[in-house]
């Protein structure tokens, strides 16, 4: 099969593989013990090594951040590197360079691996690492629902309470989740993640922001719906480095993409 002909369509990378004898054969005669092998190894060349999972995942995030277009490069520089300019800088392009961006992409500065979107193939990568990604990948709104917040504006007409509404009830039930909440005449953005070490999980705050008005709070969850992906790891970071960590963490990230409204 031609390499061009694997990735046309929205099908996830491998889809042509051979279940035979309980492994994964491709077309080549080569087995494999999962998809993700036959990938990482097979494809990309890379030795059999015990830290292979860890960069999966980083994989994983940075092409679902470059295909949801929520955050710019150096939103994703400092979210996805620790701000690491030049790990940041090589990562992209070598991701141009093994064919997952599209890196004939012409911007003002021509072709730019920093800002490229996904290639056909980086795609389809992206949709098998989320499906085959541990624990398994919770589902995301639809990009529709996410496109919606960010395009509403902060008018009366409704527009954006209705789109961040929508919003809500696509992501009610996931591990971590960003909540517009009142108490009394305070208004607050908290972070609710499920307490999984304990003998009885439950969901607990684990963060939150106070607000005196409904706008600044909205503002700020707006900013967060735009970065749902991210939610997560957000998540982790509150429960294990607490409140302060994800505070400076955010605060940090507003910063860098001049305010919320960028």
């Amino acid at each position: 099969m031609d390499r061009r002909d694997r990735h046309s369509g929205e099908l996830p990378w491998g889809w042509w593989l051979r279940v035979r004898g309980g492994e994964i054969e491709d077309e080549d005669g080569r087995t494999w013990s999962t998809v993700r092998d036959a990938f990482w190894e097979g494809e990309l060349g890379f030795p059999d090594v015990h830290f292979a999972p860890e960069q999966h995942e980083l994989m994983t995030r940075v092409l679902t951040a470059i295909d949801g277009r929520w955050l710019l490069g150096d939103e994703r520089r400092h979210d996805l590197f620790g701000g690491d300019m030049l790990f940041w800088r090589f990562y992209q392009c070598w991701l141009g360079s093994i064919g997952m961006l599209d890196t004939a992409h012409r911007t003002s500065f021509g072709t730019a691996p920093l800002e490229a979107p996904l290639s056909p193939e980086g795609r389809s990568v992206m949709l098998m690492l989320q499906a085959t990604r541990e624990p398994a990948w919770e589902r995301m709104p639809m990009a529709e629902v996410v496109e919606a917040v960010a395009a509403a504006g902060r008018g009366a007409d409704g527009g954006r309470e209705a789109a961040l509404r929508e919003f809500e009830r696509s992501v009610g039930f996931r591990r971590h989740v960003f909540a517009r909440e009142r108490v009394g005449r305070t208004h607050l953005v908290t972070l609710t993640g499920i307490a999984a070490e304990a003998r009885m999980p439950t969901m607990r705050v684990s963060w939150s922001q106070a607000f005196t008005d409904e706008t600044g709070r909205d503002d700020l969850f707006a900013w967060l719906a735009r970065r749902v992906d991210r939610w997560d790891d957000w998540g982790r970071l509150a429960h294990g480095r607490g409140a302060d960590a994800l505070t400076r963490h955010l605060l940090g990230l507003i910063v860098q993409e001049g305010g919320l409204r960028a």
